[in-house]
């Protein structure tokens, strides 16, 4: 009876620990990290979910919230009829330099809120692997992701996401990616 009351007491501290350092653990194989975005003058807390699927590999997705009003065309980013042009540039910063990768985003209005919109960027195909380098640069110590968002529509401000992983944050981050990369 000792040892499961201590089991306990230490899960609720692992969970308090991680909601404090910013990271939330969504299930056994999604993590959620805090960060702010910009678009022209506005700005907001926004969310990054990095999901692992062993089958089908890692995905993100970027949660802006309160979306309508904004001048952005997310319209134009949803659901199948959404631009297919590789317009999400994602730069990852870490003390061993700075990589960029270009992808495509699919956009949808959020379930829950629905005054969220959501900003996926997944694998198309069986084996492909987009987010790959991206998740091994955020398992390194205060590497810093700029998710920058193009929109479909001419002369509109780039939504810019930023997301820096704590020092504490990376061993949860490599928990969660590491069933989708071999070899991490």
């Amino acid at each position: 009876m000792t040892a499961g009351i201590w089991l306990g007491v230490t899960a609720a501290l692992l969970a308090v620990t991680a909601q404090v350092a910013g990271i939330t653990q969504a299930s056994a194989e999604s993590l959620d990290l805090a960060g702010t975005a910009a678009l022209g003058p506005e700005s907001r807390a926004v969310t990054l979910r990095l999901t692992c699927e062993p089958k089908t590999g890692i995905a993100a997705t970027l949660t802006v919230p309160l979306f309508t009003g904004l001048s952005f065309d997310f319209d134009g980013l949803e659901g199948p009829s959404g631009s297919t042009a590789p317009l999400a540039e994602l730069r990852t910063v870490t003390g061993s330099g700075v990589r960029t990768t270009r992808v495509r985003a699919s956009g949808a209005v959020a379930a829950d809120p629905a005054t969220s919109f959501t900003l996926t960027v997944a694998p198309a195909r069986r084996g492909e692997a987009p987010l790959r380098e991206v998740a091994l640069a955020l398992a390194e110590p205060g590497a810093k992701l700029v998710w920058t968002q193009g929109s479909p529509r001419k002369g509109d401000a780039p939504v810019v996401a930023t997301f820096v992983v704590a020092e504490g944050q990376t061993a949860s981050l490599r928990t969660t990616v590491s069933p989708c990369l071999q070899g991490f």
